[in-house]
C-alpha cells in the first residue's frame, strides 16, 4: 500500500513539473501538412546523410520537375525577391507548399536568398503566420550558395536536402531546403 501511495505522489509530481516546464516554452511552429511541431532551437546537430528510404537525387529530381512544370522560366533575384519566370514567390508561398505536398510528413520546406528565409511551409501555431524570421539560417545554406551543389544531411530520422536554384548564367541565387522523413 505504501509503495502504491509513493508511486502516485511521484507520478503527480512529475506531471506538475512537466506542465510547469511547458508553460514557459514559446509557441512552437508546426508544418501545416501534418501539424508536426518544428523546434529549430532544439534541432540536433546534422550529420552527412549516408542512406535512407529517399535519396538526395530523388528529392532533387522531384523538386526540379515540379517547379519547372508549374513555374516555367528562369530563376531571378532582385534584392531578396525571388522569381521564376513570371511568378514571384515572396509573400505567396505556393512553391514551398507545392513541394511540401510532394513529401508527406515533411518537417518543412524553406527558400533562402542569401541569409534571408523568404518563404516557408512552416506556420507558427499561435499566430497562423509563416515562420520566416527568428531562426538561424543553417550553415549548409551558405555552403550550397557558394558551391552551387545539392547536398543533404541526416538528422533525427529526416533527410534534409539543400537544392540550389541557379539563374540563366549559372549563378546560385537561392537555396531550397526540404526535410523528408526516412522512417
Amino acid at each position: 500500500m505504501l509503495k502504491k501511495k509513493v508511486f502516485i505522489v511521484v507520478t503527480i509530481m512529475a506531471l506538475i513539473l512537466a506542465l510547469a516546464g511547458c508553460a514557459k516554452k514559446p509557441a512552437t511552429p508546426v508544418t501545416p501538412q501534418t501539424g508536426t511541431a518544428v523546434t529549430p532551437q532544439d534541432h540536433p546537430t546534422e550529420t552527412p546523410a549516408v542512406s535512407g528510404k529517399v535519396s538526395q537525387a530523388d528529392v532533387e529530381a522531384k523538386i526540379n520537375d515540379l517547379l519547372n512544370k508549374k513555374y516555367p522560366g528562369d530563376w531571378k533575384v532582385s534584392g531578396t525577391t525571388l522569381s521564376k519566370g513570371a511568378y514571384t514567390e515572396n509573400g505567396k508561398y505556393k512553391m514551398v507548399d507545392d513541394v511540401a505536398a510532394l513529401f508527406p510528413d515533411t518537417m518543412g520546406v524553406s527558400i533562402f536568398v542569401g541569409e534571408e528565409r523568404i518563404s516557408s511551409s512552416v506556420i507558427q501555431q499561435d499566430t497562423g503566420q509563416r515562420v520566416l524570421k527568428g531562426y538561424a539560417t543553417p550553415p549548409t545554406v551558405g555552403e550550397v550558395m557558394k558551391s552551387g551543389k545539392t547536398t543533404s544531411t541526416l538528422s533525427s530520422g529526416y533527410l534534409k536536402v539543400y537544392v540550389p536554384f541557379k539563374d540563366s548564367s549559372g549563378k546560385t541565387v537561392a537555396v531550397m531546403t526540404v526535410s523528408v522523413p526516412q522512417q
